[in-house]
């Protein structure tokens, strides 16, 4: 059985020496990172299971790191326990707040550490899943935490998304194959998170035999996509929607790669942008272009 991979984010070298033997006498496998910018980018390249988090560091503090886990997509399941010499109750409760699974503090005893570590991944793990297929609503569960629920399960599965004409093929905890239309990739996740809507079915352990190098984790890949569909969103955002339903003057908006579409409007701003075929940033850009001289048109949000 693979070893888990359990990350301790903390500036003390003593203690990152002392708490990583602890991890590998106990079957773990310790990564080290000295504070959130390098806990990230090990987070792009590791699959983790678990995060011990120290709170009093320089430049961004434990809890400023909790809020950026829980805030990216790709790092928001992943359970967290405090390990620091900060024993004040309410920092213990903050902590909670903020999402943390457990608070221990420093000096402690390691057989009560690999105890709670232990009771935290039990009640993380994924239920037990049958041969052969979930389905459901994609908008219910999200794309991104069903991708994060099979990575930490690290079983082979192949997600069909019908309505919005994706595929992902994953394997212990890599994203095999992504498409979306004509797109592969990276560029096809990306358009799968941002239209995001219908039914899904995962089939387990039906792959093909052959299939490419995986393309990257899922971690990394939902790390790399995160920036880009914040920057998509608040973009979309300066129309005064978050997502506007679009519409089309009489004569069109004057640019090919949007009239190629005008039987189909109205359109969600999302859905036309990965209807188009360039990037989704340029078409962004494109979009809100035209919105601004009126060749496009945003209907006014539902009342409801």
């Amino acid at each position: 059985m693979t070893k888990k991979n359990i990350l301790i984010i903390d500036d003390d070298p003593a203690q990152q020496e002392i708490t990583g033997e602890h991890l590998l006498l106990t079957g773990f496998t310790p990564l080290h990172a000295l504070g959130c910018a390098e806990a990230f980018d090990l987070l792009q390249t590791h699959m983790v299971s678990l995060i011990l988090l120290d709170i009093n560091m320089p430049q961004v503090d434990g809890f400023q790191t909790m809020e950026r886990l829980r805030a990216t997509p790709a790092t928001r399941a992943i359970p967290v326990l405090f390990l620091t010499s900060l024993d004040r109750q309410s920092l213990k409760i903050k902590g909670l707040e903020l999402g943390a699974d457990d608070y221990v503090t420093k000096p402690y005893n390691s057989f009560e550490l690999i105890a709670r570590i232990k009771a935290i991944l039990r009640r993380a793990a994924p239920a037990p899943i049958k041969a052969g297929v979930i389905s459901g609503d994609i908008q219910a569960i999200g794309l991104s935490e069903l991708l994060q629920n099979l990575a930490q399960g690290g079983r082979a599965s192949r997600i069909i998304l019908p309505e919005i004409s994706g595929k992902i093929i994953t394997a212990d905890g890599n994203l095999l194959l992504i498409r979306q239309g004509i797109h592969t990739g990276l560029e096809a996740l990306l358009r799968l998170l941002l239209m995001a809507r219908g039914s899904f079915s995962v089939h387990y352990d039906q792959i093909p035999e052959q299939l490419p190098e995986p393309e990257a984790s899922i971690f990394s890949a939902l790390l790399n996509t995160a920036s880009r569909v914040d920057q998509l969103r608040s973009a979309a955002e300066t129309t005064g929607q978050e997502n506007p339903l679009l519409t089309l003057p009489p004569q069109g908006s004057s640019e090919p790669e949007i009239d190629l579409w005008q039987a189909q409007f109205p359109l969600p701003l999302f859905t036309l942008i990965t209807l188009m075929n360039g990037g989704v940033e340029d078409n962004m850009n494109l979009i809100l272009k035209a919105i601004i001289e009126d060749r496009i048109l945003c209907l006014p949000a539902s009342a409801d």
